[in-house]
């Protein structure tokens, strides 16, 4: 009897399929008609001998078996594509793609900077630069999607132990407004003018709301129940600049607009926050030869660039 084999492909947009939850929209993002993602699906199961998708009006979701093979399937396809770089490495191409997980602060200076440097050294590598919070980028890590995260976990959760942790650096948020708000020149601003004025937040489920709300908590304010919820910084500095908004962001993702003198941060010393950076990296999975060339860059980049001086203010004796 001859047996059947696993195809890398038919594993691929099976896997596909389970993370997007719809046929419909692996098909698209695949460039693969449905008929030959079906004639996949099908031929997946016979080699497998149990069915692996339950198909709805809602969606496409795995059995048991399948979210298995899911699971063992981005495992597999990871490794694969880590082969297929380490080879081309050996045979002197020194091209690869990385895909990384990042803070949105990060892409402001970071790593622009980080990015410059890889391609004068090696211009023939490809990034894939995924910006979110560290509960939207872990997944991703797990199942091989990501070679590594920047990011900052919860000191609240304990961390999974297949991952290993490497501290970076850090950056500092600070509350900051547009230079002709009614709380910009003033050094001497009470805690509860703060609830005066609409904010622009990220969305609660981040470590950054959590932190801003013990920080209020420690003034014996009420958390900030922000008008708008975005991870855009384009949007915040908008909402900042043009309609009196206060926002909660990093340092570096309106120095530029400080400098032009059209946002300004508060002058309110207990109202900001250091974050810890680190590199997460899955343990005991070896990362491809391009992703640790710049994993590599990142370590040596991050002591110069990711230790900012602490923010200062103007204390008012009122």
């Amino acid at each position: 009897m001859q047996t059947r084999h696993l195809h890398p492909t038919d594993l691929e947009y099976f896997v596909k399929i389970c993370q997007l939850g719809s046929m419909t929209q692996a098909s698209v993002q695949l460039g693969v008609t449905q008929p030959a993602l079906s004639k996949s699906i099908r031929r997946l199961e016979q080699t497998v001998g149990a069915k692996l998708l339950e198909r709805s009006t809602r969606g496409a979701r795995p059995t048991q078996i399948g979210l298995e093979l899911m699971h063992r399937g981005s495992v597999i396809l990871s490794d694969l594509k880590t082969t297929q770089h380490l080879l081309q490495e050996m045979s002197g191409s020194r091209m690869g793609t990385v895909s990384m997980g990042t803070a949105p602060s990060l892409s402001h200076h970071f790593l622009p900077s980080v990015i410059q440097l890889a391609q004068q050294k090696r211009p023939r590598l490809f990034f894939q630069v995924n910006e979110g919070i560290f509960h939207q980028l872990l997944p991703r890590l797990l199942l091989g999607e990501l070679d590594f995260i920047i990011s900052s976990p919860s000191s609240n959760e304990p961390l999974a132990p297949e991952l290993v942790c490497e501290p970076l650096g850090s950056n500092y948020f600070m509350a900051c407004v547009a230079h002709n708000h009614p709380l910009a020149l003033s050094n001497a601003i009470a805690d509860e003018q703060l609830l005066d004025y609409p904010w622009v937040l990220t969305s609660p489920q981040g470590i950054l709301r959590n932190t801003l709300n013990l920080l209020f908590k420690s003034r014996a304010l009420p958390a900030v129940t922000p008008q708008v919820e975005t991870s855009c910084t384009t949007l915040s500095k908008a909402l900042i600049t043009q309609q009196n908004f206060i926002s909660f962001l990093p340092v570096e993702s309106f120095a530029e607009e400080q400098k032009m003198g059209l946002i300004r941060p508060l002058n309110i010393p207990w109202l900001y926050w250091k974050r810890d950076l680190y590199l997460l990296l899955r343990r005991g999975h070896n990362p491809s030869p391009a992703a640790q060339f710049v994993i590599d860059l990142i370590k040596a980049e991050a002591p110069q660039r990711l230790t900012p001086p602490p923010p200062t203010f103007i204390h008012s004796d009122h």
